[in-house]
């Protein structure tokens, strides 16, 4: 099968998600081709399959938008407009036979649009911060998609609470296949979290509650204000993650719903350091609750820094119980099949649906 990814950007360091589901596409056979609509900043340290990646060229600005895409025009610029029509033909060339979007936003908008044009089936999968602080498209996309694909159930339920419809739940999956923790040394105890440094992720939390405590925290990350100091080690690239992850305690991460509304999905670094046998601090948002529990960590209310601290003082004495839960947490991770080949084969499933 002949799919076209259409994406805000391409690559993006912290979409593993995104690259690690075209690169098992790949490997199963299916051609894969990338519409990015622009460039980050971070995309130096991403790591991404070899596959086209389609941008359109400066002069596209310059031709005139055909019908088809009157209604991508009518609700952001006529040069997306315009490029959606060069990406039109050439995906018809090609060959496209489905159209797949992550992050129901602009890419979401524009991969409808194409794929409306060219008369094949288009999906989207849906994740956090686009369905916490929605454009205005959002009910279409949703009720349009075949299908609309969420990461998990508590995006599920709200998404059919508030715009209807029939999403698909399509895990993010990780790698298991990578350098195991000794989670129950007794020596050198150290918290680790890898994360974005943006308010939902509650790392000012993370840091008091370590501090007061005074337990050894790393975050893998850079702050937001870009001036690299403790506890930031700064960002990296996805395979060093695990070399990170080998020397920790305990995984921890105080995520929250931020002022502005943005929200968790089910956060991918949480599965990571569970498939590398770490027990888990975090806190009760979103698709959290659905992989940690006191079976494989502590789960606690967030924005509660009270339970948090009390969460990390009792991982930081207990090394029997870090070894139990982080194991459990590895056999989780395994049982409910979230991992690459997981994601690709619930993707693979969804598109059938729809």
């Amino acid at each position: 099968m002949k799919v076209l990814y259409v994406l805000r950007y391409w690559p993006a360091l912290t979409e593993t998600f995104v690259a690690r589901e075209v690169a098992e596409l790949t490997r199963r056979g299916h051609t894969v081709a990338v519409w990015s609509l622009g460039t980050r900043a971070d995309s130096a340290l991403a790591e991404v399959p070899p596959v086209p990646v389609w941008r359109a060229p400066w002069w596209v600005r310059w031709r005139r938008s055909e019908p088809a895409h009157a209604a991508l025009g009518a609700v952001q610029s006529t040069r997306r407009a315009v490029e959606a029509d060069w990406v039109t033909d050439r995906a018809r060339r090609w060959g496209v036979q489905r159209v797949h979007a992550h992050f129901a936003g602009e890419a979401a908008e524009c991969a409808r649009s194409v794929a409306e044009a060219l008369g094949v089936p288009w999906s989207v999968t849906g994740h956090a911060v686009d369905l916490a602080r929605p454009r205005p498209s959002v009910a279409s996309l949703v009720q349009g998609a075949s299908p609309f694909v969420v990461v998990c159930e508590a995006w599920r339920s709200r998404v059919q609470s508030r715009w209807g419809g029939d999403p698909y739940v399509v895990p993010c999956g990780v790698d298991v296949d990578v350098p195991q923790a000794d989670p129950g040394h007794e020596d050198g105890f150290q918290v680790m979290c890898v994360a974005r440094d943006v308010p939902k992720k509650g790392l000012d939390d993370l840091i008091a509650a370590c501090a007061d405590l005074r337990l050894d925290l790393t975050i893998v990350g850079s702050p937001a204000d870009g001036v690299l100091r403790p506890p930031f080690v700064g960002a990296c690239q996805p395979s060093q993650v695990p070399g990170w992850l080998r020397t920790a305690g305990v995984f921890a991460l105080a995520s929250r719903v931020a002022e502005d509304g943005d929200d968790e999905g089910l956060p991918v670094a949480i599965l990571e350091a569970m498939a590398a046998g770490l027990p888990i601090v975090a806190t009760a948002v979103a698709g959290v609750p659905e992989v940690v529990d006191e079976v494989v960590g502590w789960c606690v209310p967030p924005g509660d820094l009270g339970a948090l601290r009390d969460a990390l003082a009792e991982a930081s004495v207990s090394p029997q119980v870090r070894a139990r839960r982080g194991a459990a947490a590895r056999r989780r991770i395994i049982a409910q099949g979230r991992t690459i080949e997981g994601q690709v084969d619930a993707l693979l499933a969804a598109w059938s649906r729809g």
